[in-house]
């Protein structure tokens, strides 16, 4: 038997990786784990050799083998402001909440150098579409740079657009103190919202929201803690000191709705933003199952 090539012996890597990492949704998407085997991650991180972050800070790796990071950990892509190439199983996680298919339509806000956007267009494949946004100059341009044979993929200057075009699915790679009311007016009537509901120290929780018939209130659950880099405009006042101790004392794990626009009712209420808050009632939705 010959010896494989070094592009069988990186697919295969690629393979065993996104195996891996799909590994926290029980049973593993095939989807998601065909998408994260597909895309070449290296593609997106610029030459090698890379800065992988660890407890004690960022670790160089001792070459450009691509094999070094196809591997649960964050890698950087502006250091000096903790800019990272996500952790790949928190996002391949929670990418198979959202439960895309193709052909549809679904917005990327944070797209850094656009690695999960590309996991994201080939999940909704050609007949679909993904509009990415990337407010920081220089991950935008690379991001253009990377995506650019995608032809299901748009780039934009979150500062050039107020208002996001409808979507089937919305993911949020920035914390917020709370859902931005654009991005709720965007879901269409099968929509799913995930972000980071994050205080200012950017630790928090992921949360998933679902469309419902009632255009005030969304099923809501909690998908776990995460850490992430604050929004730019995303804090809450009224939430953000609040989340952390949410989350420790066990309120955010119960929460089933958020309702935004409507008058706060205390027996139910778990946490209170600014025109929005999260309950304990249970809302049945069309767009997605909530477990």
């Amino acid at each position: 038997m010959g010896q494989s090539s070094p592009s069988e012996r990186l697919d295969q890597i690629r393979r065993d990786y996104a195996e891996r990492v799909s590994s926290r949704t029980r049973p593993p998407d095939p989807r998601v784990v065909a998408a994260f085997a597909t895309v070449p991650r290296e593609r997106f991180l610029g030459p090698g050799p890379w800065l992988i972050r660890s407890a004690d800070g960022y670790i160089r790796t001792p070459d450009a083998d691509p094999a070094r990071i196809y591997r649960d950990v964050l890698v950087a892509l502006e250091p000096l402001q903790r800019l990272n190439n996500g952790q790949p199983s928190l996002h391949a996680a929670a990418i198979a909440r959202l439960g895309l298919r193709r052909g549809e339509t679904v917005l990327h806000i944070g797209a850094g150098t656009g690695y999960y956007t590309a996991i994201l267009a080939e999940l909704v494949g050609p007949a679909g579409h993904v509009h990415a946004y990337e407010i920081e100059p220089r991950l935008a341009a690379l991001a253009r740079a990377n995506l650019a044979e995608r032809e299901n993929v748009v780039l934009h200057d979150e500062t050039e657009q107020p208002v996001l075009p409808p979507a089937d699915a919305i993911y949020v790679n920035a914390g917020a103190g709370g859902p931005q009311r654009r991005w709720l007016d965007a879901l269409t009537s099968a929509g799913r919202l995930i972000f980071p509901l994050t205080g200012d120290d950017g630790t928090g929780v992921m949360l998933l929201l679902m469309r419902t018939p009632d255009p005030q209130v969304f099923g809501a659950r909690c998908l776990g803690p995460v850490q992430f880099i604050p929004l730019v405009g995303g804090h809450d006042d009224i939430a953000s000191p609040h989340i952390a101790a949410a989350w420790t004392d066990g309120r955010l794990a119960r929460a089933r709705s958020l309702v935004a626009g409507k008058p706060l009712e205390p027996a139910t209420c778990l946490l209170e933003g600014d025109g929005w808050w999260l309950s304990t009632d249970e809302i049945s939705s069309p767009a997605a199952s909530p477990e």
